[in-house]
């Protein structure tokens, strides 16, 4: 039987609700810039896709206005507004800065719990993660808003103060198995959302290029080959956003990889080789995360 992540024991897991704040704020702050980036830049590729849909109408009115081509003209032109709203707002950037400052939280907030290098020393520990906080906070200023608790919670610190057994079984069980049925879930959901838009944007292609062929031979007067490629265009656009197939292959390498090391954290003995072990852990994951933020950056 799988242990629920936050239930390893009474006074001895870490959920979300025992993390710093200031890690929550941030999450929400990149998760807010993500709905807003998904939701305007589908508005504008809808928009886009609309008018070229319209525009292939040949219809004529009495005055001589030709209808389709209008009402491809007022697709276009709002269009314009959700892209001038991401060109200046860019919440593209909050969202993976955001996200940034969230999973490093996450990863102090860890190390420091568990006793992984370099927080492995009680004289100096709190003030090593107070420095590493306030370096995120130069770094990240827009993104760490401040709170008013603690940046160390009382669940992190009475994990800290538990036996190697009782650290190492909160560790496995809520950060190891949770970011591994995260990133294999969402491996499955991007895989098969990756074969979805390529099958729509091969399918529109495809209509496309039976279109061009009805039209060019006079047996339809509506223009949808245009309108086809513009689809396509649009599904294409879309994968380049989201980047399904790109992080569909990196987390289901990343769970992997981190199956690799949960074998390697049960296995070790003494503090000394435990901190060193959950300190490999941490940089595992936070080599996924700067990939992501990398491929994201580089759309």
């Amino acid at each position: 039987m799988v242990t629920t992540p936050g239930q390893v024991g009474v006074g001895f897991s870490l959920s979300r609700v025992d993390l710093p704040e200031r890690y929550r704020l941030a999450s929400d702050y990149s998760m807010a810039a993500q709905r807003s980036t998904t939701r305007w830049s589908a508005l504008q590729l809808a928009l886009l896709g609309a008018g070229a849909l319209v525009g292939g109408v040949d219809v004529q009115l009495d005055n001589g206005v030709h209808l389709g081509a209008l009402a491809a003209a007022v697709s276009l032109t709002l269009a314009m507004f959700p892209a001038v709203w991401l060109a200046l707002r860019n919440p593209q950037r909050a969202w993976y800065r955001g996200r940034a400052a969230a999973e490093s939280l996450k990863t102090l907030a860890w190390k420091y719990a568990v006793r992984a290098a370099p927080f492995t020393d009680d004289t100096d520990a709190d003030d090593r993660f107070a420095a590493d906080v306030r370096a995120l906070r130069s770094d990240l200023a827009e993104v760490m808003l401040d709170d008013d608790g603690t940046a160390i919670t009382e669940p992190m610190r009475r994990l800290r103060a538990a036996d190697l057994p009782v650290r190492r079984r909160a560790y496995l069980t809520d950060r190891i198995d949770a970011e591994c049925d995260w990133y294999q879930g969402k491996a499955a959901f991007y895989a098969r959302a990756a074969r979805w838009w390529i099958v729509a944007a091969i399918g529109a292609t495809l209509l496309g290029l039976g279109a061009g062929f009805l039209k060019a031979f006079g047996f339809v007067s509506y223009d949808g080959l245009g309108a086809a490629s513009a689809i396509a265009a649009a599904a294409t656009a879309w994968m380049q956003l989201k980047q399904y197939r790109p992080l569909a292959a990196a987390y289901a390498l990343t769970c992997r990889e981190l199956g690799a090391v949960r074998q390697q954290l049960t296995e070790v003995t003494g503090e000394q080789m435990w901190a060193l072990a959950a300190a490999s852990a941490e940089e595992a994951i936070s080599r996924e995360h700067t990939m992501w933020i990398a491929r994201r950056e580089s759309v």
